[in-house]
């Protein structure tokens, strides 16, 4: 069967359209591939994780999947972080990170998943010597606020009193880590 003969301009028509389509199909898949794949567009906003807010612990529970936290879980850390980055407050996010609550990798990804970038600063000596020393304080029976109050002398006046008892309990002194999980007064770090 024969088809009619095309005028030259019913040609150019005909083939204006389907580059137009084509153009269309193409800037579609464009925007698609973006809008799916940019890590400066916000998956989950500050909106979304306002404290308190019926919605927040299932929106945390989004993050944390989606930031493919460990376990698929958050703690409050990442609560804190979250605080932090929806805040601006890069710093609060760096002290997170150097004393080693929060991993740096841990912090970009809920970062992107915000919407942020972040990129961290290596870890202090400080930093590194109060998370270090915060775990084992815990190891040894201190409760987990005690740990935190200890390191910070341990790390921060390590000639201090309370800096130096910890010392000898790390040091594997029985009669100072005894003293040391009683959380002596002298031991308690003024925020």
């Amino acid at each position: 069967m024969m088809m009619p003969a095309m005028s030259g301009s019913d040609v150019m028509m005909k083939t204006m359209s389907i580059g137009r389509k084509a153009t269309a199909v193409i800037y579609a898949a464009i925007i698609l591939s973006l809008v799916s794949c940019s890590p400066v567009l916000a998956q989950i906003s500050c909106q979304d994780l306002k404290y308190g807010s019926p919605q927040y612990p299932d929106k945390m529970d989004e993050l944390a999947k989606q930031a493919e936290l460990p376990g698929n879980s958050w703690n409050r850390y990442h609560e804190s972080l979250v605080r932090d980055f929806c805040n601006g407050d890069i710093k609060g996010v760096d002290k997170l990170v150097d004393s080693g609550m929060v991993t740096a990798q841990e912090a970009k990804a809920i970062g992107k998943v915000l919407g942020k970038t972040y990129k961290p600063k290596p870890r202090s000596e400080v930093g590194k010597t109060y998370g270090s020393s915060k775990q084992k304080f815990v190891e040894m029976g201190a409760c987990s606020a005690c740990a935190d109050n200890i390191a910070q002398y341990y790390s921060k006046s390590p000639d201090s009193r309370c800096g130096k008892l910890a010392q000898e309990a790390l040091d594997g002194n029985q009669e100072a880590i005894k003293e040391l999980v009683t959380f002596p007064d002298y031991c308690k770090w003024n925020y």
